[in-house]
């Protein structure tokens, strides 16, 4: 991931609601390993569940997950008319392993 990456995924998490969403995603371990292959109705939150848990309208929950999606922090996957999305723990170990670098 170089800078101009960093910088943007950095930009887009200056949101509490683009921050609260990761957290619903991680508290409830929703995170799926290979979304193809993940059984949906376990493992992901579709976005009427965030909206719903965030308090938020559906319409604000889906730009803030497309905005996620496009840096690459969420993955997510239509099933039917639902949405679902999960947490891209590669693109997380990438931050991590930056901050890590500045620490060293």
């Amino acid at each position: 991931m170089n800078r101009t990456d960093m910088a943007h995924i950095f930009s887009l998490l200056a949101s509490e609601t683009r921050i609260r969403l990761l957290e619903i995603l991680k508290d409830k371990a929703l995170a799926c390993h290979t979304p193809e292959s993940c059984n949906l109705s376990e493992r992901c939150c579709n976005v009427t569940e965030l909206a719903k848990e965030l308090g938020i309208a559906m319409s604000t929950a889906s730009y803030n997950i497309k905005e996620l999606r496009r840096c690459g922090l969420v993955h997510t996957q239509r099933q039917g008319q639902q949405i679902f999305c999960s947490i891209n723990e590669k693109a997380i170990e990438h931050i991590i392993d930056f901050f890590e670098s500045l620490a060293r």
